[in-house]
């Protein structure tokens, strides 16, 4: 039949049916990960920021064969690398004289700080060591002297006991020198002035006897530095100079104020004199 009746009985055309289309199928491609599914990147993706990638993710490049020959320890000592014939047109002359000489592996050396430091130097430096350190003792033994209670001068004993700290601090700074520079510190016998303080029968006081000791000990002890700074210079060791200096002025100090102190004692004699100016010396 052509037509149809609808509900209302009017006729409806019939439209003929449309051609179907034909499906395409698009070729599926693998997942470019090898996850499976439940591993996808998806999945993974709120644990990056945190680097929680499964181990199973991780790999581990091959073991790449080594190409570096072992090292063999020898027993020869290692020549020293001459830089004097090398080309240094391109470096001026910086680098001229240069010479390299690794460490002896059969043997350790006294000292790898040595550097212009002549053997005369050190060798003076140890005297002054044992320069100062008798010094000190000296002072210190004036200390025990005007310390007791039979001369009971508190003043006299106060600068003495410094005076040892001083010349002792002195001692230890020049070995520190020497050990700083190469050297090596050598320690000599302590050779102490003999006091006679009970040989005093010319009215001579004890303190001013304490004092004229004291006044020769700084001049022996200026001479002493001058020598040595002369000899640093003469062999040209300005480091060993610009050290020695410094303690020459204070030497120089030293030996105005003793002189000084011998002056004064002169002039106040015995007694009571001596009583005033132990008073002035223990308020310094």
């Amino acid at each position: 039949p052509q037509h149809a009746s609808s509900t209302a009985g009017l006729p409806l055309p019939l439209t003929p049916p449309q051609p179907l289309l034909p499906i395409i199928r698009q070729p599926v491609t693998p997942h470019p990960s090898p996850l499976p599914h439940a591993m996808s990147a998806a999945f993974l993706a709120p644990f990056a920021p945190l680097g929680a990638a499964p181990r199973a993710l991780r790999t581990r490049p091959a073991a790449r064969p080594s190409t570096v020959a072992p090292v063999r320890a020898s027993a020869e000592a290692p020549s020293p690398l001459d830089f004097t014939n090398i080309d240094l047109s391109s470096a001026g002359k910086t680098l001229s004289g240069l010479v390299f000489t690794p460490d002896s592996p059969t043997a350790t050396p006294e000292t790898r700080a040595r550097v212009g430091f002549p053997k005369e130097v050190e060798d003076l430096i140890n005297t002054q060591v044992n320069i100062e350190y008798t010094a000190s003792y000296t002072y210190h033994a004036l200390y025990a002297y005007f310390d007791r209670d039979a001369v009971a001068l508190p003043g006299f004993a106060k600068y003495f006991l410094k005076g040892s700290a001083d010349e002792r601090s002195h001692a230890h700074a020049f070995m520190e020198f020497q050990n700083r520079r190469g050297g090596k510190v050598v320690m000599k016998p302590v050779a102490v002035p003999e006091m006679q303080f009970e040989a005093l029968n010319d009215g001579t006081s004890d303190a001013l006897y304490a004092m004229e000791l004291h006044l020769e000990l700084e001049r022996f002890v200026y001479e002493k530095l001058l020598a040595l700074s002369k000899l640093a210079g003469e062999l040209d060791d300005p480091t060993t100079c610009d050290f020695v200096d410094e303690y020459l002025q204070e030497s120089a100090e030293d030996v105005k104020k003793s002189a000084e102190f011998v002056a004064q004692l002169k002039r106040i004699g015995t007694g009571h004199g001596v009583w005033d100016f132990d008073r002035a010396l223990a308020a310094e």
